[in-house]
């Protein structure tokens, strides 16, 4: 069903290894890769999903809400956006890649997947 859009952002992004939308739980819904799959993918995943979580939890603090995030490990930087406030949307990108443009499509895709989320 989000096949679509996430080969769409893969697609439109220079240096895009991978496109996943997941749970909070760590459960992928749906994945695009350009060639191959990474196989850290899930488990970066699945960490990403940990720490956006924690970083909602600090929303008792009055530190505001935390509906983005990235990191580089190594050569791969992955991108995270919050969707529908149980789902993640991750872009997976060379570390030379521009990620301006990745979290623009991530933010293009992101009303998308919320009415198809509801």
């Amino acid at each position: 069903m989000f096949k679509q859009k996430l080969t769409s952002v893969v697609s439109n992004v220079e240096g895009s290894i991978g496109c996943l939308l997941i749970g909070f739980d760590g459960i992928p819904i749906d994945t695009v890769y350009r060639d191959q799959e990474l196989p850290q993918m899930s488990a970066i995943a699945v960490e990403l999903s940990n720490l956006l979580d924690k970083f909602r939890r600090l929303q008792v603090y009055d530190v505001g809400e935390v509906n983005e995030l990235s990191i580089t490990a190594g050569n791969v930087t992955a991108l995270a956006k919050v969707v529908a406030d149980e789902y993640l949307l991750i872009l997976a990108m060379n570390a030379e890649a521009d990620v301006n443009r990745g979290q623009t499509m991530l933010r293009l895709i992101c009303p998308f997947v919320e009415r198809e989320m509801v």
